[in-house]
């Protein structure tokens, strides 16, 4: 009788463990919970002990992954779990422009199974470019807020969760290295998150896209000020659609060129005449006056958000906060006043060029 009911006991403390009834806080991350790295902003507190110098150094066409150990507190726990970093990105894994690259994450899926991490495969993490100056860590900031920024606008935007991670070095050749980062969503989880596929296709025209959707996010590039980005390229474009043949909604990602950020070593393409990265330049393509009013509606709405958004972040500096928001009251200024909407966003918008047409 004593064994039937221990094993009626030991059947209970199961079903309570695993489903939840002990009545805990929903927004308390537990083991059981496994939560979604995504559904929170609370910050997260890593370590990561790696071969550093083998990895930042690792940056050629072909660089390959580097087995490390990532670990995060859990309540009075520790949760650990072996990961394989690399260097990627284009510009900043150039040595004399970042002396710490940006890293891609790979997860294994037993390992991070009912941890942060579960269900993630690979991932993209931003963070600073040099440990030699402070306004490289406030650079992660902005650029961190700039997707945040576009999430106000949008769910059709890529979530990002910011952490502050110290590097170890496990050949104990590199002090440790204290520094915050973030991580971005995947982009095939981001498409399903929103009931759509990833299009791979280039050569997609920006009107061949959900056309209040491209100008939405071709404004909002204007409001933070960055050029560096196409569609038809897929520069710093992802591409989601309903199905394969609807049309596409185009997602910005990579804003570290944008003035916002503010980032040293960022220039304007030539090609765009703009003599540096805080010069304004609205690349969508010319819009009514009644489609931008429809567009300006939506941002006038929401501009407390974009503010607070700012205001109330603890890790930017007051000249940083201060900085962005002069830049914002420039662009509301800009959107308030009909002289200035039809310099900026309809003479020198970019026009559709048609074959045999003089216009």
């Amino acid at each position: 009788m004593r064994s039937v009911l221990y094993s009626l006991f030991l059947l209970l403390l199961f079903l309570f463990t695993s489903f939840g009834l002990f009545g805990q806080n929903e927004e308390t991350e537990t083991i059981f919970e496994a939560p979604y790295l995504f559904g929170s902003d609370t910050l997260i507190e890593l370590s990561i002990n790696t071969n550093i110098k083998e990895l930042i150094k690792d940056t050629g066409k072909k660089s390959k992954y580097h087995t490390a150990r990532l670990s995060y507190q859990l309540g009075d726990s520790v949760v650990s779990m072996i990961v394989q970093l690399k260097t990627r990105g284009h510009y900043r894994k150039n040595k004399n422009v970042c002396s710490f690259p940006p890293l891609r994450i790979k997860f294994n899926q037993i390992s991070s199974s009912y941890t942060l991490f579960h269900d993630q495969d690979k991932l993209k993490i931003v963070g600073h470019c040099r440990n030699d100056n402070d306004r490289f860590q406030q650079m992660v900031f902005q650029e961190y807020l700039i997707y945040k920024a576009y999430e106000i606008l949008s769910p059709e935007s890529f979530k990002v969760r910011l952490a502050r991670v110290i590097y170890k070095d496990s050949a104990n050749e590199v002090k440790n290295l204290d520094e915050y980062i973030f991580f971005i969503e995947d982009f095939e989880k981001m498409a399903e998150r929103n009931g759509k596929i990833p299009i791979y296709k280039e050569r997609i025209h920006q009107d061949k896209t959900m056309i209040n959707k491209i100008t939405r996010m071709a404004i909002f590039q204007f409001m933070v000020g960055n050029t560096d980005w196409g569609v038809p390229t897929l520069h710093n474009i992802k591409m989601i659609a309903k199905t394969p043949s609807s049309r596409p909604v185009a997602i910005p990602y990579d804003f570290d060129w944008a003035s916002l950020v503010n980032a040293p070593y960022a220039i304007p393409n030539a090609k765009l005449d703009l003599d540096n990265i805080h010069d304004r330049l609205y690349r969508g393509y010319k819009r009514t006056p009644e489609e931008l009013e429809f567009i300006f509606k939506e941002f006038r709405m929401k501009k407390d958000a974009f503010y607070a958004l700012y205001q109330n972040n603890e890790l930017l500096t007051e000249k940083e906060k201060k900085r962005v928001i002069e830049y914002f009251d420039e662009f509301y200024q800009i959107i308030n006043d009909l002289k200035q909407i039809k310099r900026y966003f309809i003479n020198n918008a970019r026009q559709v060029r048609y074959k045999n047409s003089k216009h």
